[in-house]
């Protein structure tokens, strides 16, 4: 499967983030250009309102720039996805939702109306899994799972390693991580050394002060020297306490065609379901995972490789399926639009 699928729609991907890596993916995958939109501080509720008149006063003007047929939008906040239906409603344009996880969450129950409402308008609704497919179906909303279709990560920087055994714990610090299993691990086999990615400005000096030495927190790295500590490691750890949650970090090791380690969750064990050891968010699940990956690391490497390979063949179908609805509401749009002007 090559990067870049071709295809006829003109798109423009959005997202209210620093960064975003699945967005990123589907941007390279269709051809079209991502743009991360965020002012302020990232995830703090006390500027909401003025960030969100910011970001979406910026979306409008890249979208009326760039005059793209389709669009792209990650949920959440939801706030995004409704500027971007104002401005389908205005210039015939078709949006799909891509919805994250965190779009489910609790703390977004109040503008559950406004969600269902985006949902049954938009073309489809992406989704990670079975679960969240069934969901956004309650909705009466088309809803269309894809996963991640692994490609070829770009080009890393030499990370420098300590010898022996190496493990990339890879997270943002935020509440669903059990890094302190992780860290009760670590200190049950020295013999290992973990690098955890995130960004440290979200724990205090004395955290970093405690940590075991062979504990390194390498804090929110450039993308080069990212994917350089995957590609140097001897395999990636990536953990949730929160079930149907897709991990980028899981989906970035088998681009690396890395082994992993994961939560012991159903939905995670049919999504990374070759090269990929599943361990209970504990300790002790945790130190038995890693004494797991040292013996049968050969094994599983060659898993995941075969892995990453039938994920982009279905990958690629999920993209012609997608592709489709999208031509076809273009068009329908289009009919519309004549029939009206007659």
């Amino acid at each position: 499967m090559s990067d870049t699928m071709s295809q006829d729609v003109a798109w423009t991907f959005v997202a209210w983030s620093p960064h975003s890596r699945r967005s990123e993916v589907f941007a390279k995958a269709f051809g079209g250009k991502l743009h991360c939109i965020h002012y302020l501080r990232f995830q703090s509720p006390l500027y909401a309102p003025a960030k969100y008149v910011l970001q979406a006063l910026r979306t409008l003007q890249v979208l009326f720039a760039e005059h793209p047929q389709a669009i792209h939008v990650q949920n959440p906040p939801f706030v995004c996805g409704l500027v971007v239906y104002l401005y389908c409603c205005v210039t015939g344009a078709q949006f799909v939702l891509d919805h994250h996880s965190a779009a489910f969450a609790r703390a977004w129950d109040w503008a559950l109306p406004i969600q269902k409402f985006l949902a049954q308008h938009a073309v489809t609704n992406i989704v990670t899994n079975q679960h969240w497919a069934n969901l956004i179906r309650s909705w009466n909303a088309h809803a269309l799972i894809m996963g991640d279709p692994f490609l070829a990560l770009p080009p890393g920087e030499v990370f420098r390693v300590e010898p022996g055994f190496n493990i990339a714990f890879i997270g943002t610090f935020a509440p669903d991580e059990p890094l302190e299993a992780v860290l009760k691990a670590a200190i049950r086999q020295p013999q290992v050394h973990w690098y955890i990615t995130g960004d440290t400005q979200r724990k205090p000096k004395s955290f970093f002060d405690a940590l075991p030495t062979n504990v390194t927190c390498t804090g929110f790295l450039p993308d080069a020297q990212y994917v350089g500590l995957l590609q140097a490691v001897d395999a990636v750890m990536v953990l949730t306490t929160r079930d149907y949650t897709l991990q980028l970090g899981g989906c970035e090791a088998v681009a690396a065609g890395q082994p992993l380690i994961t939560s012991n969750w159903p939905f995670l064990q049919d999504f990374f379901f070759k090269g990929t050891i599943y361990v209970a968010n504990t300790a002790d699940g945790i130190c038995n995972g890693v004494l797991a990956m040292q013996q049968e690391k050969g094994r599983l490497e060659d898993e995941m490789a075969r892995f990453r390979d039938a994920a982009r063949r279905e990958w690629a179908a999920q993209f012609a399926q997608l592709s489709k609805l999208v031509a076809q509401a273009l068009h329908a749009a289009r009919k519309d639009e004549t029939q009206n002007a007659d």
